[in-house]
Parts: C-alpha cells; structure tokens; sequence
C-alpha cells in the first residue's frame, strides 16, 4: 500500500492520562504499536491532549521512537471530549478512522471484527458493549449501568437510534467520507458527540454496523468523576441535538 496513503488512522482524546494513569495510558499505546505492527497496512497515531494540566502530552510523544507517523496535538485550553474527537478525526488522513479511549478499556485486538467491514468498504462501524456476543471483564457500578441502559433507551426513542444496542462505546471506526459529510457537522462538545454522530449517519442514510467487543472498566470515566452531572449534562446535549434536528441545523 502506498505511503501516500495511510490505510488506518488511531484518533485518541485524552484529558489528565499522565501521573498516575500514565500507565493505562503507555500500556494502550504499547498494545496499539504491539497490534498493528504485525498487520501489513500503513496507520498513524494522533492524540489529542484536551488541555491536560499534567505529562499527558509528554507520555503520548515518548511513543515518537516507535510510532513512524505520530501526531500530539497540544491544545492548551479545555474544550471537551467530542471537540477533541472532532479535532482528531478531521487531522487523522486514515482511509479509515478508528477513535478509541486512552484508557483502553476496549482494546485494539477487538479489530479483528473490523477488518473484514472495512475490506468491504463500510463506512460506520461501532463497538457494542451490549450485544449478546460481547464480553464485560470488569463490569462499571450497577448505578452506572442502570443509568446508561436507561439513556440508551432515551437515545433510541429520541434521535432516532433504534436497533443500535450500544451507542457510547468509545471504539468506532469512519471513514474518510463518513468523517468529512458527519463529523464537519458535530456541535457537541462533551459527551453526547456519539449520539450526534451516529443521528446524522442514520439520516443520511448510512449503514450502522454494530460489532460485539470485549470490554473492562478502567474505573477512569470523567463522566463518573462528576457525578450525576455529567450525565445531566449529557442528556442537556440529547435535548440539543434533537432541537438541532427539529430546526433543521444540520444538512443530511
């Protein structure tokens, strides 16, 4: 394959994943090096540090040894996961753009479901966590899990997700084209850019390919951190992302 032309392009928002969590952190990027070096394809790394106050930027470059193609994108301001992921995705110059946690709570072995989608030239593909073939090692609180199946449910009903088992799954792979029609659009900056995403791929008509993964809990998720005002805060964008829809802001 052309070098011109990268096949696969790793996009990984990351917010304070130095110090002490440095080590999930190298170990995903060792994993990632580890994985795709043996595959023969062409892939680049980019992360985005979403204005860490600690050596998230630091940990990331000292992979520049053995990541041919690395980008660090170092913004300095605090802008939200989903700015971050948008930043990432439209940097990443992948035929194909894989955005997945720095934390890797689904690791990048669960690919192998994804390679022969992307040999066919499918444009979405996503992790789900929830189909009856996927595998939990370390399940998150029973509070978490409640929260989320019921604001999955939520997601379905309200911007026109139903059928999609798992839409917050940080591992999904798009397209170049997908990436340049869907995620030029996105408004969200936080959490709720998933559910945004994959709303204007059904509208536009794009296939959805849910892709069952094995997936631990790093224990790590800001959303936790905040408490029950994250998840407010997350379905605060659920609300404008249907207003935007209703509106007509977006173009499908």
């Amino acid at each position: 394959m052309s070098e011109s032309k990268l096949y696969l392009s790793i996009v990984i928002p990351a917010y304070n994943e130095g110090g002490r969590k440095g080590k999930e952190f190298r170990k995903n990027l060792g994993d990632i090096v580890k994985y795709l070096d043996k595959k023969e394809i062409s892939y680049e790394v980019v992360v985005v540090s979403d204005g860490s106050k600690d050596n998230t930027v630091d940990v990331a470059r000292e992979f520049s040894k053995v990541i041919k193609k690395l980008i660090v994108i170092d913004r300095k301001v605090n802008r939200g996961k989903w700015y971050s992921v948008r930043e990432g995705y439209l940097k990443a110059r992948g035929q194909f753009r894989l955005l997945t946690d720095a934390d890797g709570a689904t690791s990048i072995t669960n690919m192998e479901g994804f390679w022969p989608l992307m040999k066919k030239g499918e444009d979405i593909i996503i992790g789900s966590r929830d189909l009856k073939e996927a595998r939990i090692l370390k399940h998150q609180p029973k509070w978490k899990e409640f929260l989320g199946n019921a604001g999955n449910i939520l997601i379905q009903f309200l911007v026109g997700l139903r059928g999609i088992e798992d839409t917050q799954c940080g591992f999904k792979v798009l397209s170049e084209k997908a990436v340049r029609e869907i995620v030029s659009q996105l408004k969200v900056d936080r959490w709720g850019g998933d559910f945004e995403m994959l709303a204007l791929a059904r509208k536009m008509g794009y296939k959805i390919n849910e892709v069952p993964v094995v997936w631990v809990d790093a224990g790590q998720s800001l959303v936790g951190v905040s408490g029950l005002g994250g998840y407010g805060s997350t379905l605060k964008e659920l609300l404008q992302v249907k207003w935007r829809m209703i509106s007509g802001q977006y173009k499908y």
